[in-house]
Parts: C-alpha cells; structure tokens; sequence
C-alpha cells in the first residue's frame, strides 16, 4: 500500500511548482515524496486495502495499478504546473512586445525566442509557492483524490484531457491579462511608427524607435511587476483550489 500511495505521491511531487522544480536536489524530492506518502497513507488505507491484496497475487494487476498511479499524480502534478506557468507566459508576452525576444535564446521548456525576463519569472514563480503556502494545494489535492481516481479503477483519460484543455485557456487568459497594458502599448507603437515613417520616409524610424521601445518596456514593467506578481498569486490560488480532490470548481474566465 506504501509503494502504491508513493507512485501517485511522487508523480505529484516531481511535477508541481514549487516542490517540483529542476532546480531541486534530486534527493529533496525524493525525501519529501516519501515524507508526504507516509502521511497520506494513514488517511487512505480504506481505499487500498482490497485492491492491493488482489495486486499480492496478479503481477499484471500490480503494473496496472502503478502505472494508474502515476498517470494519476501527474494529472494533479501537470495542472498545477499549468497554473504556475501563467507569469512565465505573460513575461514571454512582455518581452516578445517590447523586443526583447530572440531566436537564438531557446528555452527548452516554453519553446524559442526565450528571453531574461522569462527566465525571471520562471525563477520568481517557486519563490512565490514557497512562501505563500501554494504549494500545499497540490499535496492536499493527493488525499481527495483517492475518492475521484481509485486505485484499480479505469483511468478516466477523456476526463484528463478536457481539464487540461480547459486549465491550458485558463492559464493563458491569465497570462494575457498580466500582459494587457503591454499589449495595448505594442499594438499602438507598431501603428504610430508607421505614421511616423510614412511622414518622415528620411528618417531611420527603426534606429530610433528600437531604443526607446526597449527602454519603455523595462520602465514599464519595473512599475507594473510588482501588481502583476499580486494578481497572478491570487488568481493561482483561486486556480490550484480547483485541483481535483480539493472540491472547488474552477473559476470561470475573468472577462
């Protein structure tokens, strides 16, 4: 029952934010997986016992089980990983509108044109699960869990993957809110330099707006980091208690 409470517990582990970054050790992680396994175990004994008597004598059973298991952490684990990277998309955003991005910097996990700003958020995002307590919501997602995923039981995959589609629009609606002033300043620059440009046709408008535009970027975002990191910690919250085995629906879309 330990080994089959630990796979789920790990695969939780090894993907959320904040206990699941690369960053950590390695044996971190794998202290605090069966730290928190043996915590769980008490409280879920009644869902394991009679399943994991059958798995004693049917080794095909057993692999089953902890191949559901896994599947199962890394569902809690991946959603919570989601939310997480919604400051990290919309500094991506932020850094593409105020050109900073680049091709020749990739980032092996949001793709290329990844830029020191992204980076940033990446590094500010376990700082903020850690010190808020966020990233107790993914560890006490596991208990309730046993009750929407019992072990033994038919994965519910189409289930999986309408909650990821519908946490992946979440978590990029909220990327764009953070985002929404350098949206709305990099959509009209574009159109004022072509104003100017077709006024002015002698002037290097690109020599000079360059400058100004990555100066205006960084200013912007130095006055506006500080409440973009406020709005996402909230909004992370109200997502992560959505986690299954929690029992709070989702928030719906801020318009």
């Amino acid at each position: 029952m330990f080994m089959v409470v630990l796979c789920r517990v790990s695969a939780v582990v090894m993907i959320a934010p904040g206990v699941g970054e690369v960053t950590s050790p390695m044996v971190v992680r794998a202290g605090l997986s069966v730290v928190v396994a043996a915590a769980v175990l008490p409280t879920v004994q009644d869902h394991l016992t009679e399943v994991c008597t059958d798995a004693l004598h049917q080794p095909a059973l057993a692999v089953a089980i902890v191949a559901g298991e896994l599947l199962c952490g890394a569902f809690i684990g991946w959603l919570a990983r989601l939310v997480g990277m919604a400051l990290t998309i919309a500094m991506q955003v932020i850094s593409v509108l105020t050109g900073l991005a680049s091709v020749l910097q990739p980032d092996a996990e949001l793709g290329a044109s990844s830029t020191a700003i992204s980076h940033m958020a990446a590094s500010f995002v376990p700082v903020i699960f850690l010190t808020t307590g966020l990233y107790a919501l993914p560890l006490a997602a596991i208990t309730g869990s046993y009750t929407l995923f019992p072990p033994g039981h038919m994965v519910m995959l189409g289930d999986m993957a309408k909650s990821v589609s519908e946490a992946t629009a979440l978590v990029f609606g909220l990327a764009i809110q953070l985002a929404a002033p350098f949206v709305l300043i990099g959509t009209l620059w574009p159109a004022m330099l072509g104003v100017l440009n077709r006024l002015l046709p002698a002037i290097q408008v690109y020599s000079i707006a360059m400058p100004a535009q990555i100066l205006g970027g960084v200013l912007l975002l130095g006055m506006l980091i500080q409440v973009m990191a406020g709005v996402w910690q909230e909004r992370a919250g109200d997502l992560l208690l959505g986690l299954p085995g929690l029992g709070v629906p989702m928030p719906p879309p801020t318009p």
